[in-house]
């Protein structure tokens, strides 16, 4: 039953349907005015739409400037829910910083690393694989939804259990299997360079340190391992320091932590999903989310996340629909977050009370 609960709630994380100490809103405007990129009624009307479907924050920022924030269904500015697979965004810009740092080449076979999959006869076929069809999830690996949550090791279960259902580069396949092997890889090059540190404590160091990220706490494997995927518990006001460091393509306070060139190369879609970049969700016309019936409606000007334009739009979507929306061309990030493992939002209802004029 526990299995089939946790791919429930992996299935409602994208099914795309194509309290504060102030009064519950401590730093929204009272006067009503805000940035002019949002009208105060786009704002509230968001807000509103995001309590009646169990939220617990709304808080958007434009241009390195918070200009709203709202709590609500009991929640407040300390709240820190756990964002599941909206984590998969952060690994977005550490494969552009491990690339920038010579760690890792895309078009590397990772069998190279996780050498175990030189043996054909145990692995066939995952020799195969490269850095680029993990970072795409077009690798050809089952997920093992059912299984791979349970594992008290869960980076030992995906190099030595997961099998191949499709050749590289063929499929677009959603799930954690990607994440893991990521881990795996990123720890192991570490490992080379003599740098004893798993792949959280490099994403630490490297980007939350720097950017002042704290986050609340993050789930672990029994052996120790973090998970990859789906572990991040945070505020609302410490995630959107990653989100403005993406939109200042890996800049903050004027010191280029990730070469901006390769952070944008995450952003476009290389692999057989248009709606799917380098471990990012894009808004790309004709995208789909976990299969292709899950998509936009026929003649929709965007894509899964918001159906009418904006196709730049970036996403980190994690199950009860937490949300990191990055719009580059309003130098706009938005965080919607719930304490609840699903619930009926829509991204493209909820974009829309934002977006529509």
């Amino acid at each position: 039953m526990k299995n089939f609960l946790l791919l429930l709630v992996i299935m409602a994380s994208f099914t795309i349907g194509c309290s504060s100490d102030d009064d519950n809103n401590n730093d929204n405007d009272p006067s009503g005015e805000t940035d002019s990129t949002f009208s105060a009624e786009q704002l509230s009307s968001a807000a509103q739409y995001s309590e009646e479907k169990g939220g617990s924050a709304v808080l958007v920022m434009v241009d390195g400037e918070t200009i709203f924030e709202d709590y609500h269904n009991g929640a407040d500015e300390h709240t820190a829910p756990h964002i599941y697979s909206a984590t998969k965004l952060y690994w977005s810009a550490i494969a552009a910083l491990a690339k920038q740092q010579g760690l890792i080449d895309y078009e590397e076979n990772v069998s190279n690393t996780i050498t175990e999959w030189q043996d054909t006869g145990l692995h066939p076929g995952k020799n195969e694989i490269k850095i680029k069809h993990l970072l795409t999830l077009s690798s050809g690996l089952s997920q093992n939804f059912m299984t791979i949550s349970d594992e008290s090791d869960r980076y030992q279960y995906a190099i030595d259990e997961l099998d191949m259902v499709s050749a590289p580069g063929e499929k677009f396949s959603y799930g954690p299997s990607n994440y893991y092997i990521f881990g795996v890889l990123l720890e192991r090059k570490l490992q080379e360079k003599g740098i004893s540190q798993n792949p959280l404590e490099y994403l630490e160091s490297e980007i939350f340190d720097k950017i002042g990220l704290e986050y609340e706490s993050w789930t672990h494997d029994e052996a120790g391992n973090p998970n990859i995927p789906n572990g991040c518990y945070l505020t609302p006001r410490n995630w959107v320091k990653f989100g403005q460091f993406m939109i200042d393509k890996g800049n903050y306070n004027g010191t280029q932590i990730v070469e901006s060139s390769l952070l944008e190369d995450m952003f476009v879609p290389t692999g057989p999903n248009p709606g799917h970049g380098n471990f990012c969700w894009l808004n790309t016309k004709n995208g789909y989310g976990l299969n292709p019936l899950d998509s936009a409606p026929d003649g929709s000007e965007g894509g899964i996340m918001y159906y009418d334009g904006y196709t730049e739009i970036i996403g980190g979507l994690g199950a009860g629909k937490n949300r990191m929306y990055l719009i580059p061309s309003l130098k706009t990030v938005i965080i919607r977050q719930t304490q609840l493992g699903e619930d009926t939002f829509e991204d493209h209802e909820f974009l829309e009370l934002l977006l529509k004029e």
